[in-house]
């Protein structure tokens, strides 16, 4: 599989058709992007929301690796 830029391809786009003719490659559409559930960006929308609250001089990472070997 070749992979071209999008931003080389639109360029010159014509080279890259002419070629696509000539050896049989075919040039997909650009992927949009995936849509979210709403269940999903429920919970998106709540972490988004509590970002900031948790002082930055705590350690996160410290407290969660305590509370897994506690556990």
């Amino acid at each position: 599989m070749i992979v071209i830029p999008y931003s080389d391809f639109f360029e010159n786009p014509s080279l890259y058709q002419k070629k696509a003719e000539l050896f049989g490659i075919k040039i997909l559409p650009k992927k949009s992007e995936k849509k979210v559930s709403k269940r999903v960006q429920r919970k998106l929308d709540a972490l988004n929301a509590v970002i900031g609250m948790i002082p930055s001089d705590i350690n996160v990472d410290s407290l969660l690796q305590e509370r897994r070997m506690s556990k």
